[in-house]
């Protein structure tokens, strides 16, 4: 989530285009339904991207997609942490 937050300018600035993205959203949706309301609500590529690559599942809220984007970027920022560690000598 830094990375995007980076990206996007902080979490004030990725929350407030997520919600635009989602404006007028009716909860449950499917991750197609979402990526299909941020494009009608024309969001920025970044966040359709990031909408796209949700877990196939329907969403009860804005609360859990927030959540679900939070998740999935906290694998990416372990991996990354991870890859940068000096391998073990043996």
């Amino acid at each position: 989530m830094r990375e995007l937050e980076t990206r996007m300018g902080g979490p004030a600035p990725l929350a407030q285009p997520l919600h635009q993205a989602l404006l007028g959203a009716v909860f449950p949706l499917s991750v197609d339904q979402l990526v299909l309301l941020a494009r009608e609500n024309e969001a920025p590529s970044l966040i359709v991207s990031l909408l796209g690559n949700l877990p196939g599942r329907r969403f009860e809220s804005l609360e859990a997609v927030e959540q679900a984007l939070e998740s999935q970027a906290a694998p990416g920022e372990e991996a990354a942490e991870a890859s940068a560690a000096p391998m073990p000598s043996r």
